[in-house]
């Protein structure tokens, strides 16, 4: 699980992260046979969607809407849910080192906090949209540079909004560690940052290699300890992470003038269960809307002798 960020209030709440994920640009055509489907092909072509939709989707912007909702025992909802609205746009920079890209970001701009403007007061609140402006794309997962961290197989063929799709199974060769850390300059905040232990399944196009759904979860129960200072304001010792399941889907979004289709991110559900906080039950919901595509060009004008 790289670099998941969990974010929770001393008053012993917990609020995670919702992060936008990448889908891969334009179809096309033909049909890979079943001989062709083998783990190393499918990885080699779904990277290479990856890295031109990295490159492309700098260029597209969308509003992100996080809601936040604590659940019962019987995971119905209770208490009031919280919403967070925010403008994302991909960063990524393969030339900014040398050797391979290793991942991309997204950055986020806040706009809206429970459908007013954010306010000086709502960054008491550890959702992590108010605290956190960058956040590491999951697909970076598939960057050539980064698939040696995790074993890939097949999990056969399967049918997902209409489309067939290939199905990749993956688990991270890195048992889950945590590094846990106060907030800076939020000290009701605490943040959590797991890497290594997850494990999932991956639905690919079998026509174009476009990634349709990606599911994630945590391969066991995680002891996440609290700092030194937060056990000091009365927050236990530790908690334990016992269920942590995400489920993002993507669909094809058309932009006009001039007319181009790319697979983008749709929504994200997921859930999160823990033992020792004052959320121990948690679903976070995400939307993508209102996508945006951003055109630049040029072109050389020669200068005619006598003109100005």
């Amino acid at each position: 699980m790289r670099r998941q960020h969990l974010w929770a209030t001393l008053g012993l709440s917990l609020l995670v992260t919702a992060s936008v994920t990448t889908g891969v640009t334009a179809r096309q055509p033909g049909r890979p046979g079943e001989a062709d489907v083998n783990v190393a092909s499918t990885l080699r072509r779904v990277g290479e969607r990856v890295e031109r939709y990295f490159a492309r989707a700098q260029s597209i912007m969308c509003i992100e809407t996080v809601r936040w909702q604590p659940l019962g025992l019987s995971l119905g909802a209770e208490g009031f849910a919280r919403q967070v609205e925010s403008e994302l746009r991909l960063s990524w920079d393969p030339d900014a080192q040398p050797g391979p890209a290793l991942e991309a970001t997204t950055v986020r701009q806040v706009v809206k906090v429970n459908g007013h403007r954010p306010r000086t007061n709502d960054r008491d609140n550890c959702t992590t949209p108010e605290q956190n402006t960058t956040e590491t794309q999951p697909l970076s997962m598939l960057l050539p540079s980064q698939r040696s961290d995790y074993t890939f197989t097949l999990g056969g063929r399967a049918t997902v909004d209409r489309r067939r799709a290939i199905l990749l199974d993956f688990q991270e060769v890195a048992a889950a560690t945590v590094a846990v850390e106060m907030v800076k300059d939020n000290e009701n905040c605490i943040s959590f940052n797991i890497q290594g232990g997850s494990r999932g399944r991956i639905w690919v196009d079998a026509d174009t290699y476009d990634v349709l759904r990606l599911d994630q979860r945590l391969g066991g129960n995680l002891t996440i300890p609290m700092p030194k200072k937060a056990r000091r304001s009365g927050a236990a010792d530790y908690w334990t992470m016992e269920r942590m399941d995400s489920s993002i889907r993507f669909k094809p979004v058309t932009f006009q003038d001039p007319e181009e289709t790319l697979v983008l991110p749709v929504s994200v559900t997921s859930l999160r269960i823990t033992h020792g906080s004052g959320t121990p039950r948690l679903r976070t919901t995400t939307e993508y809307s209102r996508y945006k595509r951003f055109l630049t060009g040029g072109r050389i004008v020669q200068h005619e002798p006598g003109q100005p």
